[in-house]
């Protein structure tokens, strides 16, 4: 009976601990994609209704992908956020 207890406790905590986990994650993705969007429409004076999606993506850390599509441009475009600043990693923008 002690053994199904313990067992009842650890499936709850684990279940709660993933769940905060899990919450953790998407705020910080939700960060990652407006912390972009405000760069793009304030800093590179882009308008936000030519912007379709803005999208970060699971990687490994410390750069998490955040991808950007535009209205009229089929290319996908691939920022990350490094030392308090946003970088575009693709497609190249020094070539």
């Amino acid at each position: 009976m002690k053994f199904l207890k313990g067992s009842i406790i650890f499936i709850i905590l684990a279940g709660v601990v993933s769940i905060i986990w899990y919450g953790s994650y998407e705020n910080d993705m939700k960060k990652l994609e407006d912390g972009l969007r405000t760069y793009l429409t304030v800093e590179k004076g882009l308008n936000e209704n030519d912007i379709i999606s803005i999208t970060a993506r699971r990687s490994k850390m410390p750069k998490y992908p955040v991808v950007m599509k535009l209205k009229d441009d089929p290319q996908e475009y691939v920022y990350t956020y490094r030392g308090e600043q946003w970088v575009q990693l693709t497609p190249d923008p020094h070539s």
